[in-house]
């Protein structure tokens, strides 16, 4: 599975999963340490609405990734990308590096956007890998919010 990633952490199931192959594996490790500390009811909340609207994003840029790899390369796939590490991004086409970096942007603004810093979101995202009880509480918010939303 390719990842263009921003490493804010892998993005959690939704309830209407995409049948694109992930290459965002949303996650920006943020280089301050960081003491563990339980993660609220509303950072959940914050989390799962930054996680669906990256989601949305990733999807269309996957999709312009791709257009512009097959244009470059026929059958070939995309390779990973991840935003935190320079040499997976500097090692594409300027016109997908630019579009790469715009995504990795955009998604930092979304997460900032929903009162989260990068490193908590990351924090969180490393979290429910390992913790299957906050994995299961951030599925039922994805769940929630999209049932609310009618998405």
């Amino acid at each position: 599975m390719s990842t263009l990633g921003l490493m804010m952490g892998v993005v959690p199931r939704v309830s209407n999963p995409s049948s694109l192959t992930p290459i965002f594996d949303t996650a920006v490790y943020a280089q301050e340490s960081f003491t563990d500390q339980a993660v609220t009811a509303e950072e959940i909340t914050k989390y799962a609405f930054s996680v669906l609207q990256i989601e949305n994003l990733r999807i269309g840029v996957y999709r312009e990734i791709q257009n512009e790899f097959q244009k470059q390369t026929p059958g070939g796939s995309v390779p990973p990308i991840i935003c935190n590490q320079k040499s997976s991004v500097n090692t594409l086409p300027q016109n997908v590096k630019v579009i790469a970096v715009s995504y990795c942007n955009q998604a930092k603004k979304i997460i900032e956007g929903n009162d989260l810093t990068v490193s908590r979101f990351n924090r969180i995202t490393m979290t429910q890998k390992t913790d299957p009880t906050l994995r299961e509480k951030i599925q039922a918010e994805l769940i929630r919010i999209q049932e609310e939303t009618g998405n």
